[in-house]
């Protein structure tokens, strides 16, 4: 690795000061393709050290290897565009069957008599909307817990927050601390709050099964 200095020239912690080798170029970040391929050769990478952190500006080679890589960028270009495209597809295809395993796992969970069945369909598929979106850290897609257990969590945490008043009574301690953000989770008249959804949730469940 080569730090850029503050000046001109650049840096290594076992060369120390060090020129770049004639015929090499820059090959800035930002182009995964063509950085991949060049590391495959010769090359030295371009390290910049930044409050907290140190950045990776870019990579050093040789300068046919660039002509090289650049050339194979174009003439792949299709081949991964479609490999792309199918990875996409897949991952969607993917994405379709949890949100049809973990809708199943609801319902099971809800086990409601079949004059609730609309009902829970609206529970499960809701459910399921609030608790998968892909990235967003939510019960739905956590692997630490079991389908089963996941299923359970959201339908519960749906049910809440549509079948009870868990909201009506947050926002009264919205209201009552004069900001709107959640009251902390060890607030006492927080924690009553989720005490009396909890119960609430239960009767509701209890109701329909």
């Amino acid at each position: 690795m080569w730090h850029a200095r503050a000046g001109e020239g650049y840096w290594n912690p076992e060369r120390g000061d060090v020129s770049v080798p004639d015929g090499w170029v820059f090959v800035p970040a930002g182009d995964a393709f063509v950085t991949r391929e060049v590391k495959k050769g010769p090359h030295w990478v371009l390290l910049k050290r930044r409050k907290g952190y140190t950045a990776k500006l870019g990579v050093f080679c040789p300068e046919e290897n660039l002509d090289v890589a650049e050339k194979r960028r174009e003439e792949t270009a299709t081949s991964r565009a479609r490999q792309r495209a199918v990875g996409r597809t897949s991952r969607e295809r993917a994405e379709e069957r949890y949100r049809a395993e973990m809708e199943r796992a609801i319902l099971d969970f809800l086990a409601f008599r079949p004059q609730h069945a609309a009902l829970a369909e609206e529970i499960a598929q809701g459910a399921v909307t609030q608790a998968t979106p892909v990235g967003s850290g939510r019960v739905g897609r956590t692997r630490k817990l079991s389908l089963p257990e996941r299923a359970e969590l959201a339908a519960r945490a749906y049910v809440r927050h549509r079948h009870t008043n868990y909201e009506a009574r947050l926002e009264k301690i919205r209201e009552g601390m004069g900001f709107d953000i959640d009251p902390d989770p060890d607030d006492p008249l927080y924690r009553e709050v989720k005490a009396e959804a909890h119960r609430d949730v239960e009767a509701f469940l209890e109701r329909h099964r």
